[in-house]
């Protein structure tokens, strides 16, 4: 019999005790990891989330889907017309080559400004504010803004992540 892989959907936040669970009944799980951060004022904070929270991934046989449903934690198994539903192995595959050699998936800059390109700033004291790109910090994960307020330019300099294109 051929594995393939099926969605578990699972109770919140029981996507690591789940995949436990299912290691020991001798069933492949996949778990994907997201790296993250949040800001508690300017301190960042790095984090791992799972990229699908109270989802993953399960690989067996279609016969043995009722041990996961079983499985302590799990709500269910995604099915469609009244069997589960595998999904193709070309989607773990995509997945898993976002992950770096830890398994992680990193935030990627998929924008870079240009000096002078109008933004967006999306969260914090300025949230819904337009400015002007001038500059990457350093860190390369802090961006200087250009801002008009009361008519002057100030400079502000704020987490990329914050910032969107306008």
């Amino acid at each position: 019999m051929k594995k393939s892989w099926f969605v578990v959907n699972t109770k919140p936040s029981q996507e690591e005790t789940v995949a436990m669970h299912l290691k020991h009944k001798g069933i492949e799980t996949y778990l994907p990891k997201l790296e993250t951060y949040t800001y508690n004022g300017l301190k960042k904070i790095k984090k791992t989330k799972s990229l699908f929270p109270n989802y993953l991934f399960a690989r067996c046989e279609r016969k043995n889907v009722t041990q996961i449903c079983w499985t302590r934690g799990v709500k269910k198994v995604l099915w469609e017309n009244n069997a589960p539903q595998p999904i193709a192995d070309e989607l773990i595959f995509s997945i898993k080559s976002l992950t770096d050699k830890n398994g992680l998936i990193r935030p990627v800059r998929w924008r870079t400004y240009q000096k002078h390109d109008l933004v967006l700033i999306t969260s914090g004291p300025f949230k819904d504010l337009y400015a002007l790109f001038d500059h990457w910090e350093s860190d390369k994960e802090r961006v200087c803004l250009l801002l008009n307020l009361l008519n002057a330019q100030i400079r502000v300099t704020v987490p990329a992540a914050l910032v969107a294109v306008a």
